[in-house]
């Protein structure tokens, strides 16, 4: 538990997981943040921490890894978070584990996966088109990225259910008594995982990992899990909320929606900045000396949340940043995060929206949110999401 807030800070009650608001609408539920409460606040909830709602300050704080950082970031605090390596590590750790992973997800080793990942696309999309209707975070939104990166790590496609439920139990549960349950579940499959490999090496990216070496020496199994894990959480779950929040916008934008038709090629400008209005991560960090931020004194040992969708919605970066315009001369945004943890699969995750949208738009064309069965809850937390997303087409 951190200290209670005292007279000299900002103080504001914000539930990252819980508030009512966040459920009708995450996106508008932070950016009332942004637009009402302070640039830097203290809130009581969940053990007490900060929230940033200024994005040059953040951008400043996550560029500070020394100060800001990602060892035990957990909110509420739980001493015993497996680590997710290199995500929970620091400088000078950090670097090698990074090193080591990315050449797997540069974008010369992901090219050859351009068929099969299209192969998915056609499949799942051809399966729904003759319906005129779909569940699409179920039945394509959270089956096509989640396939492509199963098939890539070496996870078994037959527990895909499994897999998929386990990754959304582990959000859903975050910052509750269940959560390190979950976690505990999830570490003891990738450890057996883990171990088949070791025996039996496949052609498949964990087998590549656990060949490869860090500064000459061969990584050991808790270091492998732990790259396990992290692998394990972000392939099953992120590129599908990219995607449901995505299509939850292009489903009431028909403007945009006959641009993409008309002109396929503004595709990857159309998915930077679905990307920039709709990001979806809190990064959590943990304040590792007494510091200064936007003029309050924030202290060792309390966490800080940045929500980086706010980095997109910064008048000082973006002109207009609340519309939708794939007519920018830039995109800036942070929904792979910025500074030494930049999310390491982002052309894997670009590529994979690219091909999707290109496909849907082709063989689907003009679509809609379903008159009758209005979108699901909304989740808040570290990485948000959309439950239930029924669209409709002719």
């Amino acid at each position: 538990m951190q200290d209670a807030a005292t007279p000299d800070r900002p103080t504001h009650s914000f539930d990252i997981y819980h508030q009512p608001s966040i459920k009708v609408d995450v996106h508008d539920a932070f950016l009332d943040l942004k637009e009402n409460a302070p640039p830097l606040f203290w809130t009581p909830e969940n053990g007490g921490h900060w929230i940033v709602t200024d994005g040059d300050m953040m951008i400043d704080l996550l560029r500070k890894p020394n100060i800001f950082s990602n060892q035990n970031f957990s909110i509420p605090h739980q001493p015993d978070t497996p680590k997710t390596i290199p995500l929970s590590l620091d400088p000078p750790e950090h670097r090698p584990y990074r090193q080591m992973l990315r050449p797997f997800f540069e974008k010369k080793a992901i090219a050859p996966l351009n068929a099969r990942i299209q192969e998915w696309a056609d499949r799942l999309i051809c399966a729904v088109k003759d319906q005129g209707e779909c569940e699409f975070v179920d039945a394509v939104g959270s089956r096509f990225p989640v396939s492509v990166f199963m098939e890539m790590l070496g996870l078994s496609m037959d527990r895909f259910d499994e897999f998929r439920g386990l990754v959304q139990e582990n959000f859903a549960k975050a910052g509750t008594p269940d959560a390190m349950d979950v976690q505990m579940r999830i570490v003891a499959i990738l450890a057996a995982f883990v171990k088949e490999r070791q025996a039996e090496p496949k052609d498949d990216m964990m087998s590549q990992i656990i060949q490869s070496d860090i500064d000459g020496r061969a990584l050991s199994f808790e270091e492998l899990l732990s790259i396990a894990h992290l692998l394990f959480l972000a392939g099953l779950d992120t590129v599908v909320n990219a995607l449901s929040f995505a299509m939850k916008h292009l489903a009431g934008d028909e403007v945009l929606q006959r641009r993409i038709m008309d002109d396929p090629a503004c595709i990857p400008d159309a998915t930077e900045e679905l990307l920039r209005r709709y990001s979806f991560v809190n990064l959590p960090r943990m304040i590792a000396e007494d510091t200064e931020l936007g003029g309050q004194q924030l202290r060792k040992g309390e966490k800080i949340i940045c929500p980086l969708a706010i980095i997109g919605w910064e008048e000082k970066l973006n002109d207009n940043p609340l519309e939708v315009s794939v007519d920018r001369k830039v995109y800036r945004h942070g929904a792979f995060g910025s500074g030494i943890h930049t999310c390491i699969g982002l052309h894997l995750a670009r590529m994979e929206l690219h091909i999707f949208f290109a496909t849907w738009f082709r063989e689907i064309g003009k679509f809609r949110l379903h008159p009758d069965k209005k979108p699901g809850a909304m989740r808040g937390g570290v990485v948000w999401a959309i439950e239930e997303l029924w669209l409709e087409w002719e």
